[in-house]
């Protein structure tokens, strides 16, 4: 397949703890050259975590997610001929991950690198490994998820699954995926609304059951505590929501409170 979603990256506040966090439940390992000050990468082996440290003026939590692809000058003359109004721009020299950001009709942001070409650095120039813990999805709230759907496997060559009575579109490069599910309004009474764009990041396991004993002894450790959910009506709401998800099984978040879901692979 001509591309792979190949990083998550999440702005925090604690993103030397989180990336603990991913190491210690997910078993996701951090990259043998570390950049301590600005980012702790991590990497289950296909796909990368960079927990990365939230500048003035950015928000915390999912920030953008990232493509590599086979050949870059093509990827982009696709992007313009699917729609002239969408900007792609250089990334600094010093990201060893990314040679350009643009974003998709929806304004999801993304990175863009180009397989092979010797510039990668940390986990994205390491070798390939499996484990029993793995991303499994990157789930969006969008407007309008068929022409984000068409944006995707146009460009990209990402493929498309559809489920029957399902109003989701799955984008897949054969074992991550992006579930674009629409966004409404109206699935946000009972609680204060939040925007379109990156919901939470789903994870496969090898069993739910021994993730939540693992839980339990995170939760010894005051610094690796995880936020509540459920709590109250509008946490009530929230969690309802998070549930839609046609994927994840058991809900939880990790330290800086980004939604996570599991499921057994």
């Amino acid at each position: 397949m001509a591309a792979r979603i190949n990083h998550i990256a999440i702005s925090s506040d604690v993103y030397a703890i989180n990336g603990k966090f991913y190491e210690a439940l997910f078993g996701l390992r951090p990259s043998s050259k570390p950049r301590p000050a600005r980012a702790i990468v991590l990497k289950d082996g296909y796909l990368g975590l960079n927990n990365n440290v939230r500048h003035e003026g950015a928000r915390s939590g999912i920030d953008h997610f990232g493509i590599e692809v086979d050949d870059l000058e093509s990827v982009l003359e696709k992007i313009t001929r699917f729609d002239p109004t969408i900007e792609t721009v250089k990334r600094p020299s010093r990201r060893p991950f990314a040679a350009y950001s643009a974003h998709d009709p929806e304004m999801n942001i993304f990175d863009l690198s180009q397989r092979g070409i010797g510039v990668q650095k940390d986990s994205y120039a390491e070798g390939e490994w499996e484990q029993r813990r793995t991303f499994d999805h990157l789930a969006i709230r969008v407007r309008d998820p068929e022409r984000c759907a068409r944006f995707y496997t146009e460009v990209f060559d990402l493929r498309l699954e559809r489920r029957p009575g399902d109003h989701n579109y799955y984008i897949t490069d054969g074992r991550m995926t992006l579930l674009l599910m629409p966004w409404k309004m109206s699935d946000y009474v009972g609680q204060n609304p939040i925007r379109p764009g990156i919901d939470h990041i789903g994870f496969k396991v090898e069993s739910i059951a021994a993730v939540k004993r693992e839980m339990e002894e995170l939760l010894s450790n005051p610094r690796l505590r995880t936020w509540q959910l459920g709590a109250g009506d509008e946490g009530e709401a929230r969690l309802r929501l998070l549930q839609q998800c046609p994927l994840g099984r058991f809900h939880l978040t990790d330290i800086e409170g980004v939604y996570l879901d599991v499921r057994e692979g």
